[in-house]
């Protein structure tokens, strides 16, 4: 099973409970709004729908879980089998922050990606990623192309710091850093922190670096179609 996030629900009943979910569907892999008409309730604890895609009819079932301990918590809803498709990348609130453009450049390519629209999502991911690179760069080099503003960000951009600002929380003397003397002043609130801080370091450091060489194995890998007039003159000379 996998979560849905509440920002996928489009419409509920007046009892709370999703009527219209828009997901991207695990059978078809094409972008659908399910409509799950009947929920069952089991012991106020779980209660369970199934709706068909209706783009190619397949069946989906919908699971709500509700806190045994607080009725003010929102129930948590899955998907069974689990759904298709990209996600946002994680904090995309803080792209938005920085460019509301870019944001929805963004959001337009993973809709296009979800939608199967390969060659435009592609498109339109390489004119988001020039935007990024023109919106991190200095004015002198924001008419470059697109690999020589990659190469330029190096420079200008200073990769360093999130991890000096960590350095400085973790000191003897920083925020984070003198609570470590005394284990009992370290509550719930300062060890999400600490997660949340490592887990950071963790995706800097260590996922990042790993994902993107993967990614550029893969690439290299993988081989290049001919281009269509390659194709014409083969053709023509056979």
């Amino acid at each position: 099973m996998q979560v849905v996030h509440e920002s996928k629900v489009l419409a509920r009943f007046s009892n709370g409970h999703p009527q219209q979910i828009e997901l991207v569907c695990p059978h078809c892999l094409r972008e659908a709004t399910f409509s799950p008409v009947a929920w069952h309730q089991h012991a106020r604890l779980l209660a369970v729908a199934e709706a068909a895609c209706p783009r190619c009819s397949g069946d989906v079932m919908f699971l709500l879980k509700f806190d045994r301990h607080d009725d003010q918590v929102p129930p948590i809803l899955y998907i069974d089998p689990p759904a298709s498709g990209r996600e946002l990348v994680a904090g995309v609130d803080h792209l938005r922050t920085l460019s509301a453009p870019l944001g929805r450049t963004y959001e337009s390519a993973v809709k296009l990606f979800n939608h199967a629209e390969w060659g435009a999502s592609a498109i339109t991911l390489r004119h988001f990623l020039d935007g990024l690179a023109k919106r991190l760069l200095g004015p002198d080099k924001r008419e470059l192309p697109l690999t020589r503003q990659l190469d330029a960000l190096v420079k200008d951009v200073d990769l360093a710091k999130p991890l000096q600002n960590i350095a400085q929380l973790l000191a003897p003397s920083g925020a984070i850093g003198h609570r470590f003397e005394d284990e009992a002043t370290i509550d719930r609130e300062v060890a999400v922190q600490l997660i949340e801080l490592t887990e950071g370091l963790v995706s800097y450091l260590v996922v990042l670096p790993a994902m993107l060489a993967e990614t550029k194995a893969s690439i290299g890998s993988t081989p290049v179609p001919l281009r269509r007039e390659d194709v014409v003159e083969i053709r023509s000379r056979g």
